[in-house]
Formats: C-alpha cells, sequence, structure tokens
C-alpha cells in the first residue's frame, strides 16, 4: 500500500512538473511571437552608436508589420475626411480614445494643452504621425504616412486677418 501511494505521489509530482515546463515553453513561444511588434526602446541621451547598433535599430524598424503601417495611414485618412470642429478638451479627449481603438497597437497618443487655450491630438506609430491642432488661428491637420511624406490641412480664422 505505501509503494503504491509513493508512486502516486510521483506521477501527480511529474504530471505538475509537465504543466510547469508546458507553460514556460509557450510563454517563451508568446514573447518570440510579440516582441517584434514593440517599438524600439528611446534612449534619454545622444550618444555615438556603432555602425552595428545602427544595423540593429534598422532591422527593428523593418520588423515592423507593414499591415499596421497601412492601417495607420488609412485611419489618418478617415481623420482628414471628418473635418472634426472640437471646441472642449473633454471632446478632445473622447475622440482620441475613439480613434486609438482603431489604430494599431503600439500606437502612442497625447493631448498636449498649449499657452492661449491652445492644445492638440498627436498620435505616433514609430516614424508615423497624425496630430490635430486646434489654435486661435485656426485648425490644423498634420500626417507623416510610413514613406515619410507629410500631409497637411489647415483651416484659418477668418478674424485673424487683422
Amino acid at each position: 500500500m505505501v509503494n503504491f501511494l509513493i508512486v502516486l505521489c510521483i506521477l501527480i509530482a511529474l504530471s505538475a512538473a509537465g504543466i510547469v515546463v508546458k507553460k514556460i515553453l509557450k510563454t517563451e513561444k508568446y514573447r518570440q511571437k510579440y516582441t517584434r511588434y514593440q517599438a524600439p526602446e528611446k534612449s534619454n541621451s545622444i550618444s555615438l552608436a556603432s555602425n552595428d547598433d545602427a544595423i540593429r535599430q534598422v532591422d527593428q524598424v523593418i520588423e515592423v508589420d507593414e499591415y499596421e503601417q497601412q492601417l495607420f495611414d488609412d485611419i489618418a485618412e478617415i481623420f482628414f475626411q471628418q473635418q472634426y470642429k472640437l471646441d472642449s478638451l473633454q471632446a478632445a479627449e473622447q475622440l482620441q480614445e475613439v480613434f486609438l481603438r482603431r489604430m494599431p497597437v503600439n500606437c502612442k497618443t497625447q493631448i498636449r494643452q498649449l499657452d492661449l487655450n491652445e492644445w492638440s491630438i498627436y498620435w505616433n506609430f514609430y516614424h508615423q504621425s497624425l496630430e490635430y491642432y486646434l489654435g486661435r488661428y485656426g485648425e490644423f491637420y498634420t500626417h507623416v504616412d510610413r514613406f515619410g511624406e507629410e500631409h497637411k490641412i489647415e483651416y484659418r480664422c477668418q478674424d485673424s486677418a487683422s
């Protein structure tokens, strides 16, 4: 009877160890799969980098999924077509959330509040960006696409001509 209990405990310990090993392997596989989608680390200070470091950074940028870059550009095009007229910071936060949900996962955003009751919403995805700026002289839309080309639309206020 004691031998049976010992064998049973050993079998339970082996099955538990197997489950733990399986979870570890699954986690490593997941990390390897999704680390290529993370934005490259930005350093706080400027330093001289060797050619090998520069090549590694270029390789990281190339690993960005082309679908996600196209998605960001398409959403920016939709944003340009909508021609939003926001009047409050709360409306800007809602618009920011709506468009952030549609954008790629690694997209970053911020709302900047400036002097003279001016503010802007800024979305960033690697080297692409989209900005909506509302100031006392009008509204400005700026988008840098995946090819590095800048697109702008300006709506100037009529009373700013003086």
